[in-house]
């Protein structure tokens, strides 16, 4: 089990033992929406409990229209971005601590199917880890590339894997949209396996031997 030796090498190199893990999914399920939700404010500054029902409310929002798409999976959120948040429909980064009458927010949030999650949630049991906080791949991408101060410009990151390459745009300071394409590493490999009549493993070889400057494979 790849996870398991992934585990066991941290493990040795770091002289603990691992018992909880942050996961960032991959999905080529995913299904993504955006959706606003507003709420009135009493005279009081804006709370952190205010902001959660914000989020929460749009999700919600996003939840209904992932259910009303024709397949009759059950969806799970394993990830949002708050797009902007808005104050007397002026748009603040952060409108916590403030005052206003009226506070809406901007989210995009995207759902895996649950026998993803559960997967997941089933393979991390099997190494002995719990799954304390769970993102997606792209957001998880743009928090380790990205900083925040960086996305007032209109950038696209885009993470090339095997099966799956992540892409997450930023502009005016916010990420505005994620997703995923099915179009990634393994192109190459099996690209390899039809030209050249080999195996999987054998072509996965080939690419990497090519990509190290190896002139004779």
């Amino acid at each position: 089990h790849i996870a398991g030796e992934v585990k066991e090498a941290l493990e040795e190199k770091l002289c603990c033992t691992l018992t909880k893990v942050n996961v960032a999914a991959a999905g080529r399920a995913l299904k993504t929406g955006r959706a606003e939700y507003s709420i009135d404010l009493p005279a009081e500054p804006v709370t952190s409990r205010q902001i959660y029902e914000l989020e929460m409310g749009a999700i919600s929002e996003i939840r209904k229209q992932v259910s009303e798409q024709r397949d009759a999976l059950n969806y799970y959120c394993v990830g949002h971005s708050v797009v902007h948040y808005y104050l007397d429909d002026y748009p603040f980064s952060t409108i916590i601590g403030h005052k206003g009458t009226k506070a809406r927010a901007d989210v995009i949030a995207t759902f895996l199917p649950t026998e993803v999650v559960d997967s997941l949630c089933a393979a991390m049991a099997i190494i002995g880890c719990e799954i304390t906080h769970l993102t997606l791949e792209p957001i998880a991408a743009m928090n380790a590339v990205i900083p925040a101060e960086l996305r007032l410009l209109n950038l696209a990151l885009v993470d090339i894997g095997a099966g799956t390459s992540d892409i997450a745009i930023s502009e005016n300071g916010s990420v505005s949209a994620y997703t995923m394409a099915t179009v990634a590493g393994d192109e190459i490999t099996e690209e390899l396996i039809r030209k050249y009549l080999v195996d999987f493993q054998t072509g996965e070889r080939m690419k990497h031997e090519a990509a190290a400057g190896q002139e004779e494979i």
